[in-house]
C-alpha cells in the first residue's frame, strides 16, 4: 500500500487552536479538530499547538512516517505587543565619528508605545565605526546596557544593508540574545530599520522559548518531519528564522486565512472576512491577488512586508454590553477571554430563571459586559453568534449553527429587561457588530479601488456565517462562505508554499 503525504497545518486563534491533515497527492481533507488556545498555561499557546496534533494523529490514524510536514501560524507575536508583554532592549548604535550625532539622533529609539500604559523599555550605547573595533569597548557597551536592565541586544548601523560585518561582529560579542536591522530587511532607513530591529528584540525571548518548545514536542512524538512557521506574507519559514525574526510572522493567522480561501475560491475582486471568536480579519483582494504592504505596528511604521489585513474587535464570540436601559456596544471582551460558555450551546433548562448580571471579563475591564446568570449560578454569554442563531440566520450543518430555542430564550432574558422584543434585541446586536467590520470593509473597497459591483464578500472563520450574510444583505454585496470556513486558515498554513523574499 502506499504511503500517504499528509501535511499538517496548525493555526493558533485567539479563541481556538485549529489543526488540518491533508493529503498532499489528493488534496483531501483527511481531518480536522479544535481545541481552545492555551493562553494560561505555562508554556503558553505552543500547549495547544502540540495539544491540537496530538488529537489530530490520535482521531485520524495517522502514522509518523506519513507527515511530510508541519506549518503553524501563530498570535504570539502580535499579541506581546498588543498587551505589551515585551523583553528591554539594549540598542548600540554605529557609524563614523563625523556623522556621530546624527546616527544617535536616528538609533536611540526612546518610548515605543505599545499599548495603554505599556511601553518597549530601551537603554542605548554609540559605538564610533571609523576605527578598528575593539572586543573590550564592545563587551563594556553590552555589559553597561546589560545593568541598565536590557535582556536582548539590538545592533544598527548606518548602512548595514551595504555590508553587515560591524553589526555581525557586534552581535557575535553578546551572551544575550541578539538582533540586528540587516536581519530583517534590505531597505534603507536608518531610523526606521532600528525601530523594525528593537520591535524584533523585544518579542525574541518570548518567542525563542515557544520555538524550543513546540520542536522538542514534535521530537517527543517521534515525527521526524520539518516544523514550519507561516509569515505575514502568505510564505512559510523554518523555526530558526521564527527563533532570530519572529516580527515576520505578525499577522500570520490572517495570511494563513487568506491563502486558504484563494485555494477553494476564484475571486477577481473581493474582501475577505475571517471571523474568529475574538477578532475580525478584513484584507482586500484585488486582480486576484491579496494585497502587501509594510506593516504598521502600533502606530509605528516597520520594515516588515506583510498581507494589508485590518482588524475589527468584534466577532462570533463578543459579548454584549449595556448601559442597563440599552444595549451599547459588543466587544471588544469575547466569551472565551471571559472564561464563559455561549448561552446558545447551552440546554434550554439551563437558562430557565436565569437573571442579567454585570461584571468585568478581566480585571481592570468596565464592568458593563452582561451575562446570564442561572438559578444554580452558572453564567453563560450573549454573543453575536447567539443572536444570529435566535434569528434563524445560521443554516444547518454550519460550524456556528447552535440550539435555536436557547438562543431565542437567552436573548428574551435580555430583550424583557430593555423592555424590547427578542428580535429587536438580536438586531441590535448584529447591527452593532456589523458596523464595525462593514467600516472597514467600506474603506478597503476605496481605497483600493475596487469597483462595488464586482466586489465580493468571501467569509472565513467559524463565525462567517454570523456576520458575513448578514453585512453582505445589509450593503447588497454578493457574499460566499469559503469551503471548511471554521478550518480556512489551518488549510491556508498547511498548503502554503516555502519562499524567502529578498528585497
Amino acid at each position: 500500500m502506499q504511503i500517504r503525504r499528509i501535511r499538517v497545518g496548525i493555526d493558533v486563534g485567539g479563541t481556538f487552536t485549529k489543526a488540518v491533515a491533508i493529503e498532499m497527492v489528493t488534496g483531501q481533507i483527511i481531518g480536522k479538530v479544535t481545541v481552545p488556545t492555551t493562553h494560561s498555561s505555562s508554556n503558553g499557546v505552543s500547549t495547544g499547538i502540540v495539544e491540537a496534533l496530538k488529537r489530530l494523529t490520535q482521531r485520524y490514524s495517522i502514522q509518523n512516517s506519513e507527515i511530510e510536514l508541519i506549518s503553524h501560524s501563530t498570535t504570539q507575536a502580535v499579541n506581546a505587543l498588543l498587551e505589551g508583554d515585551t523583553a528591554n532592549v539594549g540598542i548600540i548604535g554605529m557609524g563614523v565619528g563625523l556623522e556621530k550625532s546624527n546616527v544617535i539622533k536616528r538609533t536611540n529609539i526612546k518610548g515605543v508605545k505599545l499599548a495603554p500604559n505599556k511601553f518597549l523599555y530601551t537603554c542605548y550605547r554609540f559605538i564610533d565605526t571609523s576605527k578598528y573595533l575593539e572586543d573590550k569597548e564592545i563587551d563594556q557597551a553590552i555589559n553597561e546596557l546589560k545593568k541598565e536592565g536590557a535582556e536582548v541586544i539590538v545592533v544598527s548601523e548606518a548602512y548595514s544593508v551595504d555590508d553587515p560585518s560591524n553589526e555581525r561582529f557586534v552581535m557575535d560579542r553578546s551572551d544575550i540574545p541578539a538582533t540586528a536591522g540587516h536581519e530583517l530587511t534590505g531597505v534603507y532607513g536608518l531610523e526606521i530599520r532600528t525601530l523594525t530591529a528593537a520591535i524584533n528584540g523585544g518579542i525574541l525571548p518570548k518567542t525563542t522559548s515557544t520555538a524550543k518548545f513546540v520542536e522538542s514536542a514534535v521530537r517527543n512524538e517521534k515525527i521526524t518531519a520539518p516544523v514550519l512557521i507561516m509569515k505575514g506574507d502568505g510564505g512559510v519559514t523554518d523555526m530558526s528564522t521564527f527563533r532570530s525574526k519572529p516580527i515576520v510572522t505578525v499577522l500570520s493567522g490572517p495570511a494563513a486565512s487568506v491563502a486558504g480561501a484563494l485555494l477553494h475560491l476564484r475571486v477577481i475582486d473581493g474582501v475577505f472576512i475571517e471571523v474568529g471568536g475574538t477578532s475580525t480579519n478584513v484584507c482586500a483582494i484585488k486582480d486576484g491577488k491579496p494585497e502587501v504592504r509594510y506593516v504598521t505596528i502600533m502606530q509605528h511604521p516597520t520594515c516588515i512586508r506583510s498581507l494589508d489585513v485590518r482588524v475589527a474587535g468584534v466577532a462570533g464570540g463578543s459579548l454584549v454590553r449595556w448601559s442597563g436601559r440599552k444595549i451599547t456596544d459588543v466587544g471588544p471582551r469575547s466569551a472565551h477571554i471571559a472564561g464563559l460558555p455561549y448561552s446558545c450551546f447551552a440546554s434550554p433548562e439551563e437558562l430557565e430563571d436565569g437573571q442579567i448580571i454585570t461584571f468585568k471579563p478581566k480585571e481592570g475591564d468596565s464592568i458593563d459586559y452582561i451575562a446570564i446568570e442561572s438559578a444554580g449560578g452558572k453564567r453563560f454569554a450573549i454573543t453575536n453568534t447567539c443572536a444570529a442563531n435566535a434569528l434563524g440566520l445560521v443554516p444547518e450543518g454550519d460550524y456556528a449553527k447552535a440550539n435555536q430555542t436557547s438562543a431565542k430564550l437567552a436573548l428574551s432574558i435580555l430583550a424583557n429587561r430593555l423592555g424590547i422584543t427578542m428580535e429587536q434585541a438580536a438586531t441590535m446586536i448584529l447591527d452593532i457588530s456589523a458596523k464595525k467590520v462593514l467600516d472597514i470593509v467600506e474603506h478597503v473597497i476605496k481605497e483600493y479601488k475596487l469597483k462595488k459591483e464586482r466586489v465580493v464578500l468571501i467569509g472565513g472563520g467559524g463565525g462567517a456565517s454570523v456576520l458575513v450574510p448578514y453585512i453582505g444583505f445589509k450593503q447588497q454585496l454578493q457574499y460566499k462562505i469559503a469551503e471548511h470556513a471554521e478550518v480556512i486558515s489551518s488549510i491556508g498554513v498547511a498548503a502554503a508554499m516555502i519562499h524567502e523574499e529578498a528585497e
